[in-house]
């Protein structure tokens, strides 16, 4: 898995010590799709990682061969 700059992050760092916890700054979630060309998209941005997560479950319930992840949003 890549984020769009590149970078494979490690899978053990995404989730550990942020699950619903909003950014003291105000920071927000992105949920990312990238398909099978690699190109990605954004998909929606919420409040906290948890919800950003919970969205991801949702889209990846359909099954489709796209791959999602989250990470926080950076306007």
């Amino acid at each position: 898995m890549h984020r769009r700059d590149g970078i494979s992050p490690d899978p053990d760092s995404r989730t550990q010590g942020q699950e619903g916890v909003r950014d003291d700054r105000g920071g927000q979630w992105a949920l990312w799709r990238q398909d099978d060309n690699g190109l990605k998209f954004l998909v929606c941005i919420r409040k906290t990682r948890l919800e950003a997560e919970e969205e991801q479950k949702a889209f990846e319930g359909h099954h489709h061969k796209q791959l999602y992840f989250v990470e926080p949003f950076v306007r």
